[in-house]
């Protein structure tokens, strides 16, 4: 009986394995779903839905809804493959804030679901503050894909700054400068042509810039401002010195100078102050300075170099062209002011550098670049006969920087380097005699020999050569000194002699008569 129990209870189980083992299996189906692509965005933005898992309801027809209202492109017939992909357009009355896109069937059961986040028009400012010029990048989401979008600015008017194309997803990004404008709050306004806008303020911050940032005493120096109050006056100060009044235009600008005062060197704030109390500052530094009473001159002339900021009781050395000149030393507010003569130097610009071996100053003094007049011709006269020591002379020439002369004397107009004879270069006059170890040969009228003289000035200078001239040296006879010496010694004996002789004669024929 036993037996038979177990045996009963095996039959059954093969039974039922071998029935699980026939009966053919039904797969089970996923669900059916959609994704959009993109999954967030603005009014205008494009959004493709693609559908998958649908095979269960191939040919069936569908129905798809964003917030409740059917698309465009809705219904559609599932097709055989069971999937599907079809776009639609954020419309434009689309609220801000999250969305769903459904499909239902034929017969209103929801199928699939997806989310879609409609962005809410609005704009940042990166930074959202600052002063006039300021360089802001504004970003902005929400409005319409694709469309243009406006940045304006208000100051007095509104102001276009700056236009960009949204992206496909309704974003943009737009760089623009702050244009002159008053301190305080600026409303920035973003829109696009199909009435989407947004706003956010800026806020001006006055501040003042230096040209130059540096300078010594006595400099001029330009402090502008912007971001001030409107028609205001302003004050500027250096390290609370009162050193310059003004006004503001209507955007809140201004301009104007100011010298630097006897300070010693440092950096201080230079500050500007509207009568409504806005401020801007900025660093300015106090350097050593140098100034040249003249920049301009000749070789001679008496030139004052003055400083200020150098080493109190240091020793401040002046060179020129690297040629050391004077040396000073700095008083009080180390201040100094010394005199020299400008030293014999080319035309064109000269570098004077001041220095205590701490402050190095550079100035330039331009020496004189003019020529010297062309000198006149004298002696000899053109075409005449000349000693062979022969004395020249030529007109004197003037100039700031002095003068000195070239006199060439050739065999052959033309000045040709082997036709030169004689050459005397940095003669302080206007004439020379030629010596006995220089004298000229003869010669006839037809080869004469042809001089002509040039001036230099201090500075290099060089007129052109005169016009030149001619002469000749003829034959001469001349007694060695001792023989002519010799000769009239003879003759005053001989008329002496004779003198005597008439004498002693007149004397006898008187006696012998009487």
């Amino acid at each position: 009986m036993k037996c038979s129990k177990i045996l009963r209870t095996l039959t059954a189980a093969v039974t039922l394995s071998l029935l699980i083992v026939l009966i053919p299996s039904t797969p089970a189906l996923a669900a059916p779903e959609i994704t959009l692509s993109p999954t967030f965005g603005s009014i205008g933005t494009k959004v493709t839905i693609t559908g998958t898992n649908f095979e269960s309801y191939r040919g069936d027809i569908i129905s798809i809804f964003f917030d409740g209202v059917e698309i465009a492109n809705s219904p559609l017939t599932v097709p055989e493959t069971g999937s599907f992909t079809t776009y639609f357009s954020i419309p434009d009355d689309a609220a801000p804030g999250r969305a769903w896109v459904r499909i239902k069937s034929d017969v209103g059961t929801q199928l699939a679901s997806s989310s879609f986040i409609t962005w809410e028009t609005e704009i940042e400012l990166y930074p959202p503050d600052g002063a006039v010029g300021t360089i802001v990048t504004i970003k902005g989401k929400g409005f319409y894909a694709d469309e243009t979008v406006t940045v304006c600015y208000y100051n007095r008017t509104k102001e276009t700054v700056g236009t960009e194309v949204a992206t496909p997803a309704g974003e943009f990004t737009c760089t623009f400068t702050i244009p002159d404008s008053t301190a305080g709050e600026h409303k920035i306004v973003v829109e696009d042509a199909e009435g989407n806008s947004a706003k956010a303020n800026f806020e001006v911050i006055p501040s003042t810039t230096l040209n130059p940032t540096s300078g010594a005493m006595g400099d001029e120096i330009t402090v502008s401002g912007a971001g001030f109050d409107d028609d205001a006056d302003v004050t500027i100060y250096l390290d609370n010195i009162e050193m310059a009044t003004t006004q503001t235009d209507k955007n809140g600008s201004f301009e104007t100078t100011f010298y630097v005062p006897v300070i010693k060197p440092d950096t201080y704030n230079i500050e500007a102050k509207d009568d409504g109390g806005n401020r801007g500052k900025t660093g300015f530094t106090v350097t050593a300075g140098a100034s040249l009473s003249q920049t301009t001159g000749n070789v001679g002339t008496p030139l004052i170099v003055s400083g200020t900021g150098f080493k109190v009781g240091g020793a401040v050395t002046i060179t020129y062209d690297a040629v050391e000149v004077k040396t000073a030393i700095a008083g009080n507010n180390g201040a100094f002011s010394i005199a020299f003569n400008i030293p014999p130097s080319v035309g064109g610009n000269h570098t004077i550098i001041i220095t205590d071996g701490t402050s190095i100053i550079n100035r330039i003094f331009t020496m004189e670049s003019e020529a010297p007049p062309i000198p006149a011709l004298l002696l000899p006269e053109d075409a005449t006969k000349a000693e062979a020591e022969a004395y020249f002379d030529w007109e004197d020439v003037d100039d700031p920087s002095g003068i000195t002369y070239t006199l060439q004397v050739a065999s052959d107009d033309s000045f040709a380097p082997a036709s030169i004879l004689l050459k005397k270069a940095d003669l302080i006059y206007s004439d020379y005699s030629i010596t006995k170890e220089e004298e000229l040969q003869t010669t006839i009228k037809e080869a004469p020999y042809y001089w002509r003289v040039k001036a230099i000035d201090g500075a290099s200078n060089e007129s052109q050569w005169s016009t030149p001239g001619s002469f000749y040296v003829g034959s001469s006879f001349s007694l060695p000194g001792w023989v002519l010496y010799t000769l009239i010694g003879l003759g005053a004996l001989l008329i002496g002699f004779f003198t005597f002789w008439l004498g002693r004669r007149t004397a006898y024929y008187r006696s012998f008569k009487g």
